[in-house]
């Protein structure tokens, strides 16, 4: 211990009678060693500590009573002598006047704020290095703090607590009781496993680096509703140079024992010391009747739950697939690396070269660490992100990104390039496809369903580079741009060479050869970290991690869309002509009766507001529509999203339609020329200037020969139906039970990360 401090512990002993009693006292108390679980504890008979172990608690009485760490409510005597944390966090250090250790210290915030470790845990590493062979200790405000009102550690000598001693004994070993979990850089995370539920001891080389896996530890823990962190107790100290800590996580602060009557209630209040193995009990008779067996007891009803620990050691150990999504392309990229502080910076594409701070590079790689257990924190920034490309909410925003940020040359471009863990990238996606304050189970199976597609792009992706290896490049390969589908017939006696023209074209995720996946609605919907809001989404993407639909052992291809318009479309309609049993044509009703009410048909604005972004709503027509051209309107339209110039418009005609009633295949016949257009998407942007709502529409002309679209549903229409799944949420459904109303015939299966090597 710092001299300056074992100096003023015995200026205050001088001058505080009452502390230096029960100081006295405390080596004349009554002990016993039993065993619990395998671990050797003490149990202390230590009258004076009453105060503490009977203390009430309860939120009413804490928040009227004056708080006796603030120096206004302390008692005469007591004196405090400064410590100062990190970043300039100020603590005022005091005797405990009614000690467990020798030298038993109270480290308390100088601001009156709640218990909380939040940004605080560095501070217990700073003083245990001030101050040598001393342990700091902590009580969660729900696990043992008799001040929940009041930030505060407490410390004392080394040595003294039996879970110290057992850990350093198991690190210096690496003795079996302990399973490595974890690390991150020069730190290391471990499991024991003896004693009781929900221990896990931390090493490190650096302050900094225990402080980053503590964190990482908290974050994978349960946090109950209402409160603030996990319920834990954690022990920190120093040995040979290296930071070391003991967190014990809690079902509870005191046994059902203690709230009993008379006889049969146990003076037992177990905070961080009473959980490090020294169990302190004031009442004699309690102290007489305690042994082994009812300490167990004791031990195990306060702990971690098992499940509750399984959930724990599952998301330290979980993994998550690495994803690349392109977000920006454009002649220069403005961005930002949050951690270095240099502010935003520039990239410009010059002479098939990355022009940036004054050289030319092929590739420019910004890396940062994507944690593979749970969510990462935002690493870069990017100006100017187009969202909604060519529809009809397109705009500019500034986003910032967690994971690593490549910049590389696209054609005559740049492209900035996200490579992010895909449970990360999800969080980003379901925020960004819908609110976050939608139904759990809605949310729950949207994560399924955008995984699930991701995870079948990387699977396909992996098909066809090994297919690739093996196969000679063939010829005429269509587009990698598009899939692209066009026919040229020449009629006799036609008006010009463009009669009977024949465009079938669809967009998948093939257009993209540089990276994964999109950031837009090409793909799925991703502007990072910028949209992520609330705990719901992350819980949702937290109990569904892994998890995919699966079809005869293969990854589905789970496509979504905002509104069926009451039948689901099947693959074929909109994209290559393969089949996927599980994405099939079927009414959006209850079991799929044709009488019964649709889903999707719904204008319930509580359901709508959770499920569409502000901008979504600006569209409110999703069931059923109606579009009019007049003839010249249409004729102009056509002619210049399609680049052909057909004269006046005469017809549009369906010649095919999938079961939703999308149409597939549509002649559009003109003076000039006629051509006929697919597949859906296709057919939409030629008939608006962004997109049409879809292609599920009958044509009519009225009396004036305007054109006239009445049409039903947003979207493709295969698979999922947004609105529709929100509803059935809504109604109570469970997101299984979702998940196989929309792909029937397919099984949820775990399937965390893909070799897209192998």
């Amino acid at each position: 211990m710092n001299p300056s401090l074992e100096k003023f512990i015995n200026d205050q002993l001088s001058v505080w009678q009452e502390a230096a009693e029960n100081y006295r006292s405390l080596k004349s108390v009554r002990t016993r060693n039993l065993q619990v679980g395998g671990l050797g504890v003490m149990v202390q008979h230590n009258p004076c500590r009453v105060v503490s172990t009977e203390a009430r608690l309860d939120s009413e009485y804490v928040s009227r009573r004056p708080c006796f760490l603030c120096p206004e409510n302390r008692p005469k005597e007591q004196m405090d002598t400064p410590f100062r944390g990190r970043k300039g966090r100020d603590y005022r250090v005091t005797l405990n006047p009614y000690p467990i250790f020798p030298s038993h210290l109270v480290i308390s915030s100088v601001t009156h704020t709640p218990q909380s470790i939040w940004h605080r845990f560095q501070d217990a590493l700073s003083f245990v290095a001030a101050n040598p062979g001393t342990v700091c200790f902590y009580n969660g405000p729900h696990s043992g703090a008799s001040a929940p009102d009041h930030m505060h550690f407490q410390a004392c000598p080394g040595g003294l607590m039996p879970l110290q001693i057992e850990a350093d004994r198991v690190l210096d070993t690496d003795a079996s009781e302990a399973v490595h979990l974890a690390d991150v850089k020069e730190a290391e995370l471990y499991h024991l496993k003896e004693y009781t539920t929900g221990i896990f001891l931390l090493r490190a080389a650096t302050s900094k680096s225990l402080t980053k896996l503590f964190y990482r530890l908290l974050d994978c823990a349960p946090v109950r509703e209402g409160e603030s962190e996990p319920r834990l107790n954690f022990i920190s100290w120093i040995r040979n140079g290296e930071y070391r800590a003991a967190v014990i996580f809690r079902e509870k602060h005191r046994p059902h024992h203690f709230g009993e009557a008379g006889k049969k209630h146990l003076s037992l209040s177990p905070g961080c010391a009473d959980m490090a193995g020294v169990f302190v009990i004031p009442s004699a008779a309690d102290f007489d009747r305690i042994d082994a067996e009812l300490l167990s007891e004791v031990v195990a009803e306060v702990s971690m739950k098992p499940e509750d620990e399984a959930v724990l050691v599952k998301r330290l150990t979980r993994r998550q697939q690495s994803l690349e999504v392109g977000i920006l392309t454009a002649d220069k990229i403005v961005f930002e690396i949050i951690s270095d502080g240099a502010g935003p910076q520039t990239a410009e594409y010059r002479e098939g070269k990355i022009s940036y701070c004054g050289a030319l590079y092929d590739e420019l790689l910004f890396e940062a660490k994507t944690e593979s257990t749970m969510f990462s924190e935002s690493s870069f920034i990017l100006y100017g992100v187009t969202i909604g490309v060519g529809f009809h909410w397109e705009r500019k925003f500034t986003q910032k990104f967690a994971g690593s940020l490549k910049i590389i040359v696209d054609g005559k471009k740049l492209t900035a390039v996200n490579i992010v863990g895909l449970e990360d990238y999800l969080l980003s996606v379901i925020s960004s496809e819908m609110k976050p304050s939608a139904s759990l189970e809605f949310l729950k199976a949207h994560a399924v369903i955008s995984r699930s597609w991701v995870m079948s792009q990387i699977e396909a992706r992996r098909s066809r580079r090994a297919t690739a290896a093996v196969a000679p490049e063939p010829e005429n390969l269509p587009s990698l741009v598009t899939k692209l589908d066009s026919r040229f017939h020449r009629e006799a006696g036609s008006r010009d060479d463009t009669a009977g023209i024949e465009v079938v074209r669809w967009f998948d995720h093939d257009d993209h050869t540089l990276f994964d996946v999109c950031a837009d609605d090409h793909c799925q919907r991703y502007q990072g970290m910028t949209m992520v809001r609330g705990d719901k989404v992350r819980k949702a993407i937290d109990q569904t991690w892994g998890l995919v639909l699966t079809w005869e052992g293969k990854i589905c291809d789970a496509r979504f869309s905002k509104c069926c318009g009451g039948m689901s479309e099947t693959f074929p309609t909109c994209w290559e002509d393969t089949d996927h049993p599980y994405l099939r044509s079927l009414p959006d009703t209850p079991d799929h009766d044709p009488s019964a009410p649709v889903f999707c048909d719904t204008a319930d604005n509580e359901v709508l507001s959770q499920v569409l972004n502000d901008y979504d709503l600006e569209t409110g027509d999703f069931f059923s529509w109606k579009t009019e051209y007049s003839e010249a309107e249409l004729s102009a339209l056509i002619a210049r999203r399609s680049g052909i110039d057909f004269g006046p418009v005469r017809e549009l005609i369906p010649l095919e339609r999938g079961g939703s009633g999308r149409i597939s295949r549509l002649k559009i016949v003109g003076e000039r020329a006629s051509a006929v257009v697919g597949k859906e998407l296709m057919i939409r942007r030629w008939l608006s200037d962004s997109h049409l709502k879809s292609s599920a529409f009958d044509v009519r002309k009225d009396a004036d020969g305007n054109f006239i679209l009445e049409g039903r549903g947003w979207g493709h229409g295969v698979g999922l139906c947004q609105i529709g799944a929100a509803v059935m949420a809504h109604k109570g459904y469970t997101f299984g039970q979702i998940l196989s109303h929309y792909y029937p015939s397919s099984e949820l299966s775990e399937i965390s990360v893909i070799d897209v090597n192998h």
